[in-house]
């Protein structure tokens, strides 16, 4: 029994050894969100907005950016504050006027709509100073699961410099330019629709 106890104790004492030894995670110097840029017009039908689909490295809270070579590597020294597609669909959500006709809700709240728009990000990266997002936009009948209507989005902006603050803000602006165009798109599609 005490040989037991004294076993226990070294394995405690080794553990909290190893645990102590760890390197630190490094903190980012900045954390950035994308927003809606602006308030567009209210709705005409209650529309399901879900969150983008996308590659792991584009969809989590890394900044990606393209080196000459092709090759994607995430952006030393600055985040997303969340997983960028999560913010990407709360941006598509927020650009709406609220109080109208229709409303934009998420999956999780349970409200059942007649229409939901889905999208597939297939760019929201960083090449030098050139920031880059573009996404496949689709409206659906939530009744029959048919197609309505679909269209690309696609919004580019240069930074000011190469710095990793000028860079991270031109990206967010493309990521934010590319929200409201696609939310844009909803309006459109389901005021055509009515």
């Amino acid at each position: 029994m005490v040989m037991k106890l004294i076993g226990l104790g070294l394995a405690a004492t080794a553990l909290s050894a190893c645990v102590s030894v760890l390197p630190e995670p490094k903190a980012p110097d900045a954390l950035y969100s994308i927003e809606a840029d602006h308030t567009l017009p209210g709705l005409a039908h209650d529309i399901t907005i879900r969150e983008p689909e996308a590659a792991r490295l584009m969809a989590g809270q890394g900044i990606v950016s393209e080196g000459p070579d092709g090759g994607l590597r995430l952006m030393a020294r600055a985040e997303w504050a969340g997983p960028a597609t999560r913010q990407l669909q709360f941006a598509m959500i927020d650009s709406f006027q609220t109080g109208e006709a229709g409303s934009a809700v998420a999956p999780e709240t349970g409200v059942l709509t007649p229409y939901e728009l889905a999208s597939r990000l297939s760019a929201l990266k960083l090449n030098g100073t050139q920031a880059i997002c573009e996404m496949k936009v689709t409206v659906i009948a939530s009744v029959d699961r048919s197609l309505v209507a679909q269209t690309i989005v696609r919004a580019e902006q240069s930074a000011t410099s190469s710095s990793a603050a000028n860079r991270a803000h031109a990206l967010r602006s493309a990521a934010s330019d590319c929200a409201s165009q696609a939310s844009q798109f909803a309006i459109e599609t389901l005021q055509s629709g009515s």
